[in-house]
Parts: structure tokens; sequence; C-alpha cells
């Protein structure tokens, strides 16, 4: 049941600079024309003159409904919540699909917000103001620290690729080429003809200053690179101006390290002023495989866990539920996922997934029984399934503890299910 049929709904289509307003009557007629207001304290003020006018003459305070637009809506949303205003954002998806019960194919800022003040008093629609400041700077935070970590690595691997070309083999000399010594070594002598051309005692002494290691460590490193320089020099690799690429690829790559920094650092100081958060985010992480940036970005993406009956919910609310097309006599059997939701949610969950069937250095299973549950299913299922089966057991489990407020407890199937049944039975005898 609509909650919103007997209210002046108003409905509001976002853009950068301006917002356009569509007044809807209790009955479902305009009030008045729709009109356009500046996203800025002229606009707002205009607007709420028109609220007031509505609540002094009707004795109804309007409700008013816009769409979910990534920052934009943040500010209006903000303003006229803290002006007493009842505010609702709507999810996009939910406007999408209403539009298209109308058959002429029509789509503006007039037309849009009409649709979301027409959704707002459908007698279907139901919607709870969910809307939470620190959710909502908490994601923004974890999406853009997700972004910079991909470009990131999109200039490592350019990185890599061309010193293929002018310091072959480099890659091979340390176990890591983006750690320190590396990173000062070819900042200095982006090739192999700077290398040569510079005395052993400065290149040791460069990798000293940078990390204090040893001097057996140093001579080592140094005659490894020395090698493959020589190397590469009979081989005449041309390296003529590609110095410098080498240096700038480096600069930016060091300067998106310093900006994640940055990043985790705003998270981290947000997270702690959320004692709930913060409460949830220490027990997501005794789950074997999940770290801080992990299970905050999952918390963000997700929002408050009480707005969640079952882990079913959560799953399609992140959009790892599975379509279904089905019609008559006609059932496909080759199904995708919806997608619908968190991008950034889906791929944490996925590389949660791959980590848990992994195995850690030493030979043992990061998580051995879902290691042994991912095995079962790849003897009759594709891979890719077998690994949305894993997804959906990470949610099941991360629901589990947050419902519960308790710790991760790895179990064997046959004792969950023997506690399961006992808690039944319990519970049946009360």
């Amino acid at each position: 049941m609509n909650n919103f049929i007997n209210d002046y709904v108003v409905g509001v289509d976002v853009s950068s600079t301006s917002s356009v307003i569509t007044i809807l009557k209790p009955d479902g007629e305009a009030y008045g024309k729709t009109f356009s207001i500046t996203n800025d304290l002229i606009g707002f003020n205009k607007l709420i003159s028109i609220l007031n006018d509505i609540n002094s003459k009707h004795s109804k305070k309007a409700k008013i409904f816009m769409e979910s637009t990534g920052m934009y809506h943040l500010l209006l949303h903000n303003y006229f919540t803290n002006n007493n205003f009842e505010c609702f954002i709507i999810n996009p998806i939910s406007t999408k699909n209403f539009a298209k019960q109308s058959i002429r194919k029509v789509k503006n800022d007039k037309i849009d917000s009409l649709r979301i003040a027409q959704l707002a008093q459908s007698p279907t629609f139901s919607i709870q103001n969910t809307f939470n400041e620190n959710f909502f700077l908490l994601k923004k935070l974890c999406r853009e620290y997700d972004s910079i970590i991909d470009h990131r690595s999109h200039f490592k691997k350019k990185l890599n690729s061309l010193l293929n070309l002018v310091f072959p083999k480099f890659d091979k000399v340390f176990s890591d080429t983006f750690s320190p010594i590396p990173l000062a070594i070819l900042s200095k002598y982006p090739t192999y003809n700077d290398f040569l051309a510079t005395p052993k005692s400065d290149v040791i002494k460069l990798m000293k200053s940078t990390i204090n290691h040893s001097n057996e460590w140093a001579e080592k490193k140094y005659n490894l690179v020395l090698n493959i320089a020589l190397e590469a020099k009979s081989l005449k690799i041309p390296t003529s101006y590609l110095g410098s690429e080498v240096c700038c690829f480096i600069n930016i790559i060091e300067s998106f390290s310093k900006t994640s920094d940055i990043l985790k650092e705003q998270i981290y100081l947000l997270h702690k002023k959320m004692p709930n958060l913060e409460q949830n985010l220490k027990l997501l992480c005794t789950h074997p495989e999940v770290g801080f940036m992990s299970a905050v970005t999952l918390l963000a993406e997700i929002g408050d866990i009480n707005n969640y009956k079952s882990a079913k919910k959560i799953v399609a609310f992140l959009g790892v539920d599975t379509s279904v097309s089905q019609s008559g006599n006609y059932n496909s059997t080759h199904n995708k996922l919806t997608k619908r939701g968190s991008r950034l949610a889906r791929k944490t969950l996925y590389n949660l997934a791959i980590g848990s069937i992994k195995t850690r250095r030493n030979g043992a299973p990061a998580n051995p029984i879902l290691l042994a549950y991912y095995k079962r299913l790849t003897k009759s299922k594709p891979k890719k399934i077998a690994i949305c089966a894993i997804m959906h057991k990470l949610i099941n489990h991360f629901f589990a503890i947050l419902r519960d407020q308790q710790p991760f407890e790895l179990r064997l199937p046959e004792i969950h299910e023997k506690n399961y049944l006992s808690k039944q039975l319990t519970l049946t005898a009360i």
C-alpha cells in the first residue's frame, strides 16, 4: 500500500547545475506548471517558498522525491532535509521500469520529473527514507580508492611493458619491481645505458639510502642488474628517448600510491565516526581472506544491514542473482547474472571468492570448506558458475555474522546442520 497517495508530491529531476520540478496534487493533477530551479541557495529558497505556500493553503506538507544521481542530488537532499522536509531517494531502475509502462517513447527533463512524481503516487510504490550521509560518503571514498588502484595497475602494466624494451629482465632481479629500491634505481637510471654509465659505488649508495640493507645484499643485487644491463647492451636494444617515458610512468605510479594512501586514511577516519559500522567491520574481518578495505567496501555498498530480511535480499541488491527467462513451454537454461546494483561490491565479492578457494604458500587452503565445495561443483558445472556459488556462500556467511553479531567460526557442514537442527528443536519446544 502506497503511503503517499494522499500527499502533495514533488518530483525532482536533478542535473549538475539545475533541477526540473513537477508538483502533483493528491488527485494526481499537476499543481501549477513544471518549472526549473538552479542548484544553489536562490533556487532552493524558491522551491521552499512554493512548498510553504502549499502547506499554508492545504495543511499538507509536500514530500520530495528524486533519483539517485551520483553526487548531484546530495546538495538538494541535504538542504531540504535540514529544512524539515521529507526527502526520498529513488533507485533509477524503479523509475526506468515505471517509464516503460508508457506507450509513447518520450524522454526529457520535464517528463522525467513528472514520472518521478507519478511513481511516488502509484499504488504499488513503496520506499523507506534510508539515506545515510556517512554511508554515502564512505561509499564515494571507497569507489574513488578502487578507481585510483585500477589506474595505478594500468600504469604498472605499461611500465612493465616498457621495461622489456629499455631494461630487459629487470623484473627478474627483484621480487617486486614496484618496491622502493627498484623504483629508485629506475628513476635515477631508467635504461640499461644509464645504469652502465654510473659508478658501482653510486648505485650501491642509492640502494642503501633508500632502504638500509646489508652490503652483501646490495652487492648481490647490483651484480644481477649489471649482468642484465650488459646482456641488453650486447643485444643493441634501442633506448634513445625512452628513459623519460620510464620516469613519467614512475612519477604517475607514485602519485597514485600517495593518493590511495590519503583516501585510505580518510576512509579509516570516517569509519571511526560510525560505531556500528566499526563493530561490523571487525566482525567481517574474522572471516578468512577478508581485510579492512574489502570489509569496509562491502559494508559501504550494502548500507544498513537491518534493511535486509535475508541474505537473498543482499544477493538481489548486489546483482549476483540469476536472471530468469521463461514463457509457456520455453525455459531458458543459459541465464546470466542480473548485474544490477554495485559493480564494486560484485568485484570485491569475486576477489574474495577467488581468494577463498586458493591455497597459501605453505600449501594450506585459505578456506578448506569452500575449497571442497568449489571442487565438488566443478565436477558437474562450469567454473564461473562455481565461483558465483562461492560468492553466494560468502554473502550467506557475511549476513549471518552481521545478523548474529558473532565472529566467523569455521564449521564443517555436518556440524553446522547439527547445530541448526538442535536450535530448531529448541524453538519448537518453546
